[in-house]
């Protein structure tokens, strides 16, 4: 996998922090340069007509918050030179989701990393979740660090892929190909078959032949993109990965749990299907994965 630039995005918080260990980590691996980038939120009208503190204040409150960024951005760039990384830091004014995904777009960044949640009072005042605010539209891969992960080192050992056995793109099993590449990690290739309400009325023995079918599309499906990606030049032929079908009454509950419960370090998703329109929309399955996982999430648009 060629990756050449990582953007992180941060907003100061501790989770933003565990954020830049996973970039440092990525870019350790493949040689990449980090991108820093603090957005400065502007306040809507709304806010400064019910805030107590004056315009002088928010300057002021502003400027620190830029002198803080900076200080921040200096500090990482002397400790990545020590081991080698390359890093440059840039802070810019306005909506965080559009300035992050701009700069991005801009730098040609193969990848933006970032925390799950910011803990600003003021910033979720403004934008509310802004990780799923870059996640729309988002033309670069967005990685979603969980703050709270159990492991102090930041790394990929077992990487989870949910697949839509419907749609034509193969790009989030490529993709965690690549950084199984990297990292050594294995991959889990799952497919969640959703039961509703009624599933306990199938007749005998249905479930049992709608499981069996979809393990072997699943199968063949994973096996010809695994095939592909090794048939490229340099790809590796060692990367270890199973598959199997899942069933459960939610696609997002099911595919979250499945992490939990196989220790796995990352999620790789599509942010929405085909169509744009199919239940793996944004703002549904893959939006909850980002919000209840306990592990991060890699998720990125379809091709």
């Amino acid at each position: 996998m060629k990756m050449k630039k990582i953007v992180w995005a941060t907003d100061g918080s501790q989770e933003a922090d565990r954020a830049l260990d996973y970039a440092k980590y990525l870019a350790g691996k493949s040689g990449a340069e980090i991108l820093g980038v603090h957005v400065v939120p502007m306040p809507v009208q709304l806010l400064f007509d019910n805030l107590k503190e004056s315009k002088t204040d928010i300057g002021k409150w502003r400027l620190k918050i830029e002198n803080n960024a900076a200080k921040k951005f200096d500090e990482v760039s002397k400790k990545l030179q020590k081991i080698g990384i390359n890093f440059d830091g840039v802070i810019l004014k306005g909506l965080p989701s559009d300035k992050i995904k701009e700069f991005a777009k801009r730098k040609k960044a193969d990848l933006i990393v970032m925390g799950k949640h910011g803990h600003g009072f003021f910033e979720s005042m403004v934008a509310g979740n802004e990780t799923v605010r870059v996640l729309k539209n988002s033309h670069v891969p967005v990685l979603a660090v969980k703050g709270t992960n159990n492991k102090k080192k930041a790394e990929f050992e077992n990487i989870l892929v949910p697949i839509d056995l419907s749609e034509g793109s193969d790009s989030a099993l490529t993709y965690a190909l690549g950084i199984a590449q990297l990292s050594g990690a294995k991959i889990n290739v799952i497919f969640v078959l959703r039961l509703d309400m009624y599933a306990q009325d199938l007749p005998a023995g249905a479930l049992e032949r709608v499981i069996e079918q979809s393990t072997k599309a699943l199968n063949n499906r994973a096996s010809q993109i695994k095939k592909r990606f090794e048939s490229k030049r340099g790809a590796s032929k060692d990367i270890k990965m199973n598959t199997e079908v899942v069933h459960g009454m939610s696609e997002a509950v099911s595919i979250s749990r499945y992490a939990d419960k196989h220790n796995m370090d990352l999620i790789v998703i599509h942010t929405h299907g085909r169509t744009g329109i199919t239940r793996f929309l944004l703002g549904s399955v893959t939006e909850r994965v980002v919000s209840s996982a306990q592990c991060s999430v890699l998720s990125m648009r379809p091709e």
